[in-house]
């Protein structure tokens, strides 16, 4: 028999309070971990007899040798521990004392430049960590044997067709209505044995509805060069790298567009900020294939955005980064069909330069031609590539398989109306994290308000606004677009609110509440919120009042930054402790000091 390396016991006592016995809470014990050999009892006079329950298959395994009683439990010194704490501190004298973080911002100030990108390294350590001991594909480090999208879509690229090489059991296919879940589970159709869960199923074949770019730019070349199928863990991974150098760029390119002045504290609030709410740390606790599109959809419409502000900034590669950035932005819906809505931010811009070019057509028509070109081409080869690939599966330009999706429900007939939009808005956004009394101290749960009718929500952590308060900024954005100084930072603080509220309630209309979901527009109401914060901050003139504002700042910050570490490690079904359960518990107990 193997010898378990981790399992679970309860001491159970009869004191001076009860002769019965009594049972304390469970304590998991860790082979190779010695403070979870030891139990500190806190019991009331004279201990008549104790108690230890274990699984019997453990006990029989050999593993548990002997017990020992008043023992003394040995000092432990705990240098991960001490390393944190000590940085901890030291990173609040600097923020406290320090004069780096006294002065203004500024980017040609290497210092501050180190320390932003510390902060992106502390995140991309925390990144790596969570990613590895989250991920179960297998004992490669890179490669796996199994997934829907990254072995079995891929077999069917390699094979030249659309629809998965394995199609449906004659049992599903005699179906009346396969669509409806309780048929399915009426007639004892199987979602592993007789058809693929979450799949589109249309003339008797199965489609992946997700976004083919990432297949066919990623996963498909790997397959074809190594002949193994590449880890989603792995390539979230990877793509998540990008993701935090990009947040990174683009929230320093618009401090430095729009804000002569601005402390660096407050960049360094505001970078910690959009790092913790991004959900990236989130995503990567799970690693499935639904997340494959999500984090390709997102770096692609931050790489987008991040050539249109380039472009703003020079006018030689003007046309050059607008062409490489609307190429992103069009890319990205080949990911997620709803990125297309991020491309309404870069819409008032293009406006402009359209209005510009035409007045000043007369002296210069090659601009106009340019920005034409430049723009309309990505958008108009994508959008045909996109269309005739849905028409040539599903005989419709316009349908991504969403309609044909085998679910809990219907898709095809599924019509909750527009009253579950209220609903869905305030679970996404203003839902309370459920807070418990053991480690990770939060825990995902699927309540929403009542409402009579079908409305899909999945394991959530917390509404975005909660667990990224400084889009609370966001309701102050009256007084923050009277205050502005720039006419065109006015326009984008509503356009980022316009955008961030049409994605969430299409979001909601498609799909529900879902938390990794809300990793499409999350960034996008955390920027708004920080220009809007450093907009009203830069306005007032009482020192007093802005040192109350920046200590906000940085409480919330903090609170940000914990969640953001403590939903990694839970996501949405706790994979780090299921996949690494010796290291969760480490890490419980070096946290835990008290247990």
């Amino acid at each position: 028999m193997i010898i378990q390396k981790l399992f679970g016991y309860i001491v159970h006592y009869s004191d001076e309070t009860s002769d019965n016995y009594r049972g304390l809470r469970l304590k998991n014990y860790i082979q190779n971990y010695e403070k979870s050999k030891y139990v500190p009892l806190y019991l009331s006079g004279n201990t008549n007899s104790l108690l230890i329950y274990l699984n019997k298959v453990y006990y029989d395994s050999g593993c548990l040798k002997s017990i020992t009683i008043n023992e003394r439990i040995p000092f432990e010194f705990n240098i991960l521990r001490f390393l944190v704490v000590l940085g901890i501190m030291l990173l609040i004298y600097a923020v406290k004392k320090v004069e780096v973080f006294q002065i203004m911002y500024s980017h040609k100030n290497l210092k501050q430049e180190m320390i932003l990108i510390g902060v992106m390294a502390v995140f991309l350590c925390l990144l790596a960590f969570i990613n590895t001991y989250s991920s179960s594909e297998g004992q490669n480090k890179f490669t796996t044997d199994f997934g829907l999208y990254n072995k079995e879509f891929i077999d069917a690229l390699y094979n030249k067709q659309l629809y998965l090489l394995e199609d449906p059991s004659e049992k599903f296919l005699a179906l009346d209505n396969p669509y409806d879940t309780l048929v399915r589970d009426e007639n004892d159709v199987h979602r592993a044995t007789d058809y693929k869960w979450d799949t589109a199923y249309y003339n008797s074949h199965q489609y992946i509805y997700f976004g083919i770019l990432p297949a066919i730019s990623v996963f498909l070349p790997f397959y074809i060069l190594t002949k193994k199928y590449l880890k989603v863990s792995t390539y979230i991974f990877i793509v998540s790298i990008g993701i935090i150098i990009l947040l990174k760029e683009i929230l320093l390119i618009l401090v430095k567009r729009y804000f002569k002045e601005i402390p660096f504290k407050n960049v360094f609030y505001s970078l910690i900020s959009l790092y913790s709410g991004s959900l990236i740390l989130y995503i990567n606790g799970m690693c499935y294939f639904y997340e494959i599109v999500i984090v390709a959809g997102l770096f692609l419409s931050l790489l987008g955005i991040y050539f249109v502000l380039k472009s703003m900034e020079s006018d030689k590669s003007k046309y050059f980064n607008l062409f490489f950035g609307s190429l992103c932005l069009a890319l990205a819906v080949a990911c997620r069909p709803t990125d297309l809505l991020v491309s309404i931010i870069i819409l008032p811009y293009i406006i402009k330069l359209l209005i510009e070019n035409i007045k000043n057509i007369k002296i210069n028509k090659i601009n106009l031609l340019k920005l034409c070109l430049g723009v309309g081409i990505p958008y108009i080869i994508v959008g045909i590539a996109l269309m005739y690939y849905n028409y040539i599966r599903f005989n419709n330009p316009f349908e991504f398989g969403a309609s044909y999706q085998l679910t809990l429900n219907n898709m095809k007939a599924l019509s909750s109306g527009f009253y579950s939009i209220p609903i869905g808005l305030f679970n996404n956004l203003f839902s309370i994290p459920r807070i418990v009394y053991e480690f990770p101290f939060i825990e995902n749960y699927n309540e929403i308000l009542t409402f009579y009718g079908y409305y899909y929500s999945e394991a959530m952590l917390g509404g975005l606004f909660i667990i990224a308060p400084i889009c609370f900024c966001c309701f102050n954005i009256y007084k923050a677009h009277k205050n502005a100084d720039s006419k065109e930072l006015k326009l984008l603080i509503c356009v980022l609110l316009f955008v961030g509220l049409l994605i969430a309630t299409a979001s909601v209309k498609m799909a529900g509440s879902i938390e990794r979901y809300l990793m499409d527009y999350a960034w996008i109401f955390i920027i708004d919120g920080i220009l809007i914060f450093n907009i009203n901050y830069c306005n007032y003139q009482h020192e007093e009042t802005k040192k109350i504002l920046q200590k906000i700042l940085c409480y919330i910050t903090i609170f940000s930054f914990v969640f953001s570490i403590q939903a990694g490690i839970v996501s949405e079904k706790n994979d780090f402790k299921h996949n690494s359960t010796g290291e969760f518990f480490k890490m419980r107990y070096t946290i835990c000091f008290w247990e």
